[in-house]
């Protein structure tokens, strides 16, 4: 029983031609449509992004403006690693197409490995800049120590080298095999498919821990951070001031609830029919279900949901990081201007560095305007 569901799942982390798919009618065409729309908003969006973060890398690239450089790169990385993810689809287009990979093998191995790899490294790097976030606002003056160019490479190379680990069963068992089409006992035709066929033994365990450390624990790490970062702007806000803290408070929720549950609703459905071949396993479900055609329909609108996150991960983060920074520099900004009132000549000059330094996030935001 788990033999016939194992063959399902091995297909379902990333999508490929299904044979149940093709029952509908204008599935292809449906496909194309929806693919290139995504490649083609997300190609250009990310590129512009990577584009405008390069100019103003080199303008500000001294040792004065590490501050810029340490949230841009972030930013930069997590761009050209949904670019890359983006630039699979034509690809992928080419074998919905032709149903047969006509790449080669090198390019299996790496259509795979940048699929798998660079898929959680976009949601890794989200919850760093996520923690960041919230160590930016809570913890402001030792963030400000931390925030070093070599700092972003080490985390980036890290989060790297740990991805590239987990994902290394499905790396080291993608291969192409070649399907013999006979006619009359000739052969009439020759296809090619590009897959990882992992073995049953592992295959559920790569299934299971894949979810827990690409989805499950990035996506609790990252709801703690932003529970906790709205806790500490709500408790921080001056009291006496109800209108200025609720708008104020509720700018700051709305954007970062828009990109937490731009996340899950993409991510979410994708991971769940993920799994859904794993109840076979387990004897919850009758594995004639997992041939079902509505089930192969479901499986092909969840399987380019990812794509729709790298495509639309350039307006989201970028504008929340501008937005919570302006926010977070205006309320900033009201209390040092109060404390520079007061009779604290010692604070007031460390209060001052504090606003300059802040004020240059707001033009760096203001610079990358998206």
């Amino acid at each position: 029983m788990f033999r016939r569901a194992s063959e399902f799942v091995k297909h379902g982390v990333t999508p490929t031609p299904f044979p149940e798919a093709a029952m509908f009618p204008g599935y292809l065409m449906v496909m194309l449509i929806i693919y290139s729309v995504v490649f083609t908003i997300g190609f250009f969006g990310n590129l512009w992004v990577i584009i405008s973060l390069v100019r103003i890398l080199y303008r500000t690239w001294s040792p004065l403006n590490s501050i810029f450089q340490h949230i841009s790169l972030y930013i930069l990385s997590l761009s050209i690693v949904d670019l890359l993810v983006l630039m699979m689809i034509p690809m992928l287009l080419i074998y919905f197409i032709n149903g047969s990979w006509d790449f080669g093998f090198v390019a299996c191995k790496i259509f795979w490995t940048v699929e798998n790899v660079n898929k959680l490294l976009s949601v890794a790097i989200l919850a760093v800049m996520s923690f960041e976030r919230y160590v930016a606002v809570c913890k402001p003056f030792q963030w400000f120590c931390c925030r070093t160019r070599h700092n972003v490479l080490v985390v980036l190379t890290i989060l790297l080298f740990f991805i590239v680990f987990l994902c290394m069963p499905i790396i080291y068992y993608a291969d192409t095999t070649t399907h013999y089409i006979l006619i009359n006992e000739t052969v009439a035709d020759m296809k090619i498919s590009c897959s990882s066929d992992l073995p049953d033994a592992i295959l559920p365990v790569f299934i299971l821990y894949m979810f827990g450390f690409g989805f499950l624990l990035p996506a609790f790490f990252i709801s703690l951070c932003y529970i906790f970062l709205i806790k500490h702007i709500s408790k921080k806000t001056p009291p006496g001031k109800a209108m200025l803290v609720s708008s104020y408070t509720n700018r700051v929720v709305r954007s970062i609830l828009r990109v937490v549950i731009f996340h899950f609703v993409c991510w979410t459905p994708f991971w769940i029919f993920v799994l859904v071949p794993m109840l076979s396993f387990f004897n919850i479900s009758d594995w004639h279900f997992l041939h079902s055609q509505s089930l192969a329909i479901i499986r092909l609108v969840t399987s380019f949901l990812p794509y729709i996150n790298s495509a639309g991960n350039w307006i989201f983060y970028a504008a929340l990081n501008r937005e919570m920074r302006e926010n977070v520099t205006e309320h900033r900004r009201r209390v040092d201007l109060k404390a520079r009132t007061s009779k604290c000549p010692s604070k007031e000059s460390s209060l001052f560095l504090a606003d300059r330094r802040t004020s240059k996030f707001t033009e760096f935001f203001r610079r990358f305007d998206v």
